[in-house]
């Protein structure tokens, strides 16, 4: 009699948790409209921002990403603001880094109610409005370009420098050393003169000796005088041109370096223009350029792919009412897209893990004889299965508690209720193992309320060892993802540190 009211009692259990969870759909439906209104923003550049992003103001949240898509040939970002923080027209928003992994979060001016030059009123944004001011950082190939335009500056500066060198020091050189020749002509004339004085004052002294005598004595004293002058005079320009003959000694040398340095760089930029040398290869080998081009591509997808890898932890309790007995669930999701994904669990199965062997022993009398032996054990079950989503279904393949299974899932309500559909371990029973579900959100997208049904397609025991029966189950659903783990992770963090403090005080 159990048996037979068996199926109807699940069929009920079904239909009560449906209800009640379309109830509760319902109302979390209209609780959330309240909670804020959506406006939205248009980017040149949406790399990095995802759904549940940070959005705040001051470092203070205020909302967060609902979603973002393409809107003619920029990317449009619908955001969700909290209804106690008011939006003016003259709001913006702008797109900053968080970290060095390149995750991003959108920083939000709320504008100001009236014009400050005008004194205008300013309207209130509400859902469906734009925030028309966006403000992005500047990207990589901002910065490429702005260093290709200072480039051709800086060689026509060195080119200058080169002129400058080369001719006006060169034309000031030899301006001075025409100079010096210039001097020393004209104190050769002054030295002649002087000789053909003293002949004549040897004349003068032949004749009139007494006279000369006092002359001589007086021309002494003015020579005397004048030699001493002169002395002063010439040791003075002697080390003035002795610098000069140095400064004019160590320009010439700064020159000729230059000159041989500057015919040294034509000697490797030439070479370079005409593919010698590993940096000549490099500037003009296409085919190097082609492998550099397709390693950083190759590099860019493989960062692109950790940046955006997006983790999903669930952990799940079902109560299976015909086993009066729980059942327990850890899972991990890894999607390096949003429309592909790996599934990772460990299962607590109160039906335990089965092991079945065949011996065949070989007897004189008998003949060949084979034994099979199951063994049922307490070991977790694990689970690792290949995802693909196309819309609103996704498909699964792989390992399913240890055996091999495929699954399908079936979305409704921007994920909030889902249908899920799972076929594996065909050795325990007369037919495959079947487990239908349905869950729908309670609250967000990280409590679900689950109810199914397991094993629906065999209704006996399978005397064999290992294998079950139908049987419903309800039961409950926590799932957390990136931006959820951190603010976990940040919680428990400033929790550990306080509790340290009080226990060292």
């Amino acid at each position: 009699m159990r048996r037979s009211l068996a199926p109807l009692t699940v069929g009920l259990t079904v239909l009560v948790a449906s209800v009640l969870s379309f109830a509760l759909f319902k109302y979390v439906q209209e609780h959330q409209s309240k909670e804020g209104y959506v406006v939205y923003a248009l980017f040149n550049d949406a790399l990095g921002l995802f759904e549940k992003s940070r959005v705040q103001t001051a470092g203070i949240p205020i909302g967060s990403i609902v979603s973002k898509g393409l809107s003619g040939r920029k990317a449009r970002v619908d955001i969700r603001i909290d209804q106690s923080i008011p939006l003016y027209e003259n709001a913006s928003v702008a797109k900053k880094s968080a970290s060095l992994l390149g995750e991003y979060y959108l920083e939000i001016d709320p504008g100001t109610p009236v014009d400050q030059l005008t004194g205008k009123p300013h309207r209130t944004l509400t859902t469906g409005d734009q925030i028309a001011i966006v403000m992005e950082p500047a990207t990589f190939a901002d910065v490429t370009e702005s260093v290709q335009e200072v480039i051709p500056i800086l060689k026509d500066i060195l080119k200058d420098v080169r002129g400058m060198t080369s001719g006006s020091l060169a034309e000031i050189a030899d301006g001075l050393n025409q100079t010096v020749k210039t001097n020393s002509v004209v104190l050769e004339r002054l030295l002649s003169r002087a000789d053909a004085i003293a002949a004549d004052i040897q004349d003068i002294t032949s004749s009139e000796s007494d006279d000369i005598k006092v002359a001589i004595a007086n021309v002494r004293e003015i020579t005397e005088g004048i030699k001493s002058l002169v002395g002063t005079s010439e040791g003075t320009v002697s080390a003035t041109g002795d610098k000069l003959r140095s400064s004019l000694d160590r320009i010439q040398t700064s020159v000729e370096t230059l000159e041989r340095s500057l015919v040294n760089v034509e000697k490797v930029t030439s070479g370079m223009a005409e593919g010698k040398g590993t940096v000549g290869r490099l500037l003009t080998d296409d085919e190097i350029a082609e492998n550099i081009e397709e390693l950083t591509e190759d590099a860019g997808t493989f960062v692109k792919g950790i940046t955006n890898l997006q983790t999903i932890v669930g952990l799940r309790t079902e109560y299976n009412y015909l086993a009066d007995t729980f059942k327990q669930y850890l899972s991990i999701q890894l999607s390096p897209r949003p429309d592909k994904f790996y599934l990772i669990e460990l299962v607590d199965d109160p039906r335990g893990f089965r092991d079945e062997t065949t011996t065949f022993v070989n007897s004189s009398k008998e003949g060949v004889e084979s034994i099979k032996t199951v063994r049922i054990s307490e070991a977790l079950r694990f689970t690792f299965q290949f995802g693909k989503r196309w819309g609103n279904v996704a498909g699964r393949f792989g390992i399913k508690e240890s055996t091999g299974g495929v699954g399908l899932d079936v979305f409704f309500l921007q994920d909030r209720l889902f249908l899920s559909f799972d076929a594996f371990d065909t050795r325990s029973n007369v037919y495959p193992r079947v487990q239908a579900r349905a869950a729908i959100a309670l609250y967000e997208r990280n409590l679900y309320l689950i109810a199914g049904a397991d094993d629906v397609l065999n209704h006996d025991r399978a005397t064999s060892g290992g294998g079950a029966f139908i049987d419903g189950f309800l039961g409950l659903q926590l799932i957390f993802n990136d931006q959820d783990l951190k603010s976990l992770l940040l919680f428990g963090g400033s929790a550990v540190g306080s509790a340290s403090g009080g226990s060292n005080r």
